[in-house]
């Protein structure tokens, strides 16, 4: 074998070793990408199971409607130097539950987390919040912009997008189901014609 053959085979050598170590790197780049994104969705998801959220948004869902009729609160929405110790705890609570969201549409935006996991876990009560936050989201968007939760906003729309594609949810076809039944089912529309009655 001549210098040059052996010279080749080297090249060649080098060649196959780096492309097997640049093979090595993206399958290690996309282990370390999921674990990432594990992560992200477990800390989304401990965040979402806190007391201080788990009050925060049961009052957005059930308090908040009522209260942005007070046009006191909504005065104090936008004049946080005029704010009430009791309003600006409300307030913390919409933020926070605002915020959560905001986030979440920001990690889906940049890619640091799957669409397509966040709409299955989030798509539903996303939409449920966009909607409980919808008159608090305008009176504080008048008054600073559009920025405001855009991210959040981004988040419901592709939540509604996704939500109308699958209107029966995301179960995968062809797997069976589980049938199940509700043995309380006349009783309870017995107790709750009795709670209408009363």
């Amino acid at each position: 074998m001549t210098l040059e053959l052996w010279n080749t085979f080297a090249t060649f050598g080098t060649f196959i070793v780096i492309a097997a170590t640049a093979i090595a790197a993206l399958v290690q780049l996309r282990h370390t990408r999921g674990s990432n994104q594990i992560a992200a969705v477990q800390e989304l998801r401990d965040a979402q199971e806190t007391p201080q959220f788990t009050a925060a948004d049961h009052w957005v869902a059930t308090e908040l409607a009522s209260k942005i009729k007070d046009p006191e609160f909504r005065y104090q929405v936008v004049h946080r130097a005029d704010r009430t110790a009791e309003n600006q705890m409300l307030i913390a609570r919409v933020t926070e539950v605002g915020n959560h969201y905001e986030n979440i549409g920001s990690l889906i935006k940049r890619g640091l987390i799957d669409r397509d996991i966040a709409l299955d876990l989030w798509s539903d009560v996303a939409v449920s919040r966009w909607g409980s936050l919808a008159s608090y989201n305008a009176i504080t968007r008048e008054a600073w912009g559009s920025v405001i939760w855009e991210n959040f906003e981004y988040f419901v729309v592709l939540s509604q997008d996704w939500l109308a594609s699958h209107p029966n949810g995301d179960y995968p076809p062809g797997v069976r189901r589980i049938d199940l039944k509700n043995e309380w089912r006349e009783a309870d529309r017995q107790y709750a014609a009795s709670r209408s009655l009363a």
